[in-house]
């Protein structure tokens, strides 16, 4: 085996077969890239993404039942076909525009999309504008197949108004309770049983409104995690900045007086000079010495520290961590740079995988980091790179494989690598 050892699911060779074999696999993976996108997505992208289909679907859900339902209900009543297919068409131009809110609605994405305001005014403008005229035509001047017409476009209108508007308005409750009692009103002189379908219309009001707020409180929740990720950073640059204050700032003062007494002794040709100047200089020795000691403390991490760091993300991110083993078992001299992988390892679970349990095995021959959330080759991970230049240099070895969807960062120990 070699010194680093990156494989994933076998070797392929040279021969016609196998090239047939990777081309159909790579026909395989351009089919699954949704199901790779899908994994590749974190908790709140996914559950935006699930929210805005699952709302597109009910639109749908509504044209197709339209199609069956109301079809039939206007073909018995004795209505013309012709007349049938332009409400068709006007239902789905009417729930078209939904759909489309949905999708690049700022509410229900976590990523900026094209504006959504063009869509929303002209499709609340014929919204509206199809629910007035629908409940003028009720009139009893009119025909009967004018008002049965009339009826499904105003169900319709109001159903739009309800799931892709109104939630939006200012004063959404008063807007919607009064569109509920006058439609259902006028809708009850026309056809009775009809007016049973307007009471739906404030239970979709409330239903769009708490699925716009949890999807809220999750990007919330998802951006307070980030602001606590960059405050830790900030913290411990101010850390840094203050202990680099602390050691170096009384020795630069000292620095300073003595060059200014050597500066002085110079002028006057004063034999002392020479002292000076050798005190000087052991100042700023000493004040390097104590500079790499502060950055050296500054760079060095802590393996059982960052065991404890990796199950906190990882429960965060509903992940299970299974350790066998524990932070003694591995000779001290290779702790540090162990410390290195768990803490890189978790980092690649959180952002490149979609895994449910990872394992972390310590000993004094090797530790290794195993996720069962692998979802394809191994690409080129560049904190995996600086990990192994450490290993070089501490004279062990990295190795980076993936079984299926098994992914497995190995750190073989100086004691345990083959000469």
């Amino acid at each position: 085996m070699s010194r680093h050892d990156t494989s994933c699911a076998g070797t392929p060779t040279a021969n016609m077969g196998s090239l047939m074999t990777e081309t159909h696999s790579s026909r395989l993976e351009n089919l699954l890239t949704p199901l790779h996108r899908w994994r590749g997505l974190g908790s709140v992208d996914k559950y935006a993404l699930y929210t805005r289909v699952s709302m597109q679907l009910i639109p749908v859900a509504v044209i197709l039942g339209y199609l069956v339902g109301a079809s039939d209900f206007l073909s018995t009543a004795g209505i013309p076909s012709w007349r049938l297919v332009v409400v068709g068409l006007y239902v789905l131009l009417l729930l078209i525009f939904p759909i489309l809110i949905f999708e690049v609605h700022p509410d229900l994405n976590t990523r900026p999309r094209s504006p959504v305001e063009p869509l929303f005014r002209v499709g609340l403008v014929i919204t509206v504008l199809g629910l007035v005229v629908s409940l003028a035509l009720q009139h009893p001047s009119f025909s009967t197949a004018d008002r049965l017409t009339a009826v499904i476009i105003t169900v319709m209108s109001l159903f739009a108004l309800s799931i892709a508007y109104v939630p939006w308005l200012r004063y959404s409750w008063l807007i919607i309770l009064g569109l509920t009692l006058v439609v259902g009103v006028i809708v009850n002189m026309t056809v009775p049983v009809a007016s049973w379908w307007v009471v739906f219309a404030p239970i979709t009001v409330i239903t769009v409104r708490m699925t716009i707020w949890t999807v809220n409180v999750m990007k919330e929740v998802e951006h307070s995690r980030e602001l606590e990720a960059s405050l830790r950073v900030t913290e411990e640059r101010l850390r840094f900045a203050q202990e680099l204050h602390d050691t170096l700032g009384q020795h630069l003062a000292a620095m300073s007086l003595k060059s200014e007494v050597a500066l002085a002794l110079a002028t006057r040709g004063d034999d002392r000079l020479e002292d000076e100047l050798r005190e000087l200089q052991t100042l700023a020795r000493t004040s390097m010495s104590q500079m790499r000691e502060v950055v050296q403390g500054y760079r060095s991490i802590n393996l059982a520290t960052e065991i404890d760091g990796a199950r906190s993300l990882l429960d965060d991110a509903r992940i299970t961590l299974h350790v066998h083993g524990a932070a003694g078992d591995v000779p001290a001299p290779h702790r540090e740079l162990a410390a290195w992988l768990v803490r890189e390892a978790t980092t690649n679970v959180l952002r490149h995988s979609d895994a449910t349990t990872v394992d972390l095995y310590l000993s004094d021959t090797d530790v290794r980091m195993t996720n069962d959330g692998a979802s394809g080759a191994v690409g080129r991970l560049s904190g995996l790179g600086a990990l192994r230049q450490r290993a070089d240099a501490a004279g062990a070895s990295l190795q980076v494989n993936c079984e299926g969807e098994l992914f497995t960062v190995r750190l073989l120990l100086e004691s345990a690598v083959p000469a």
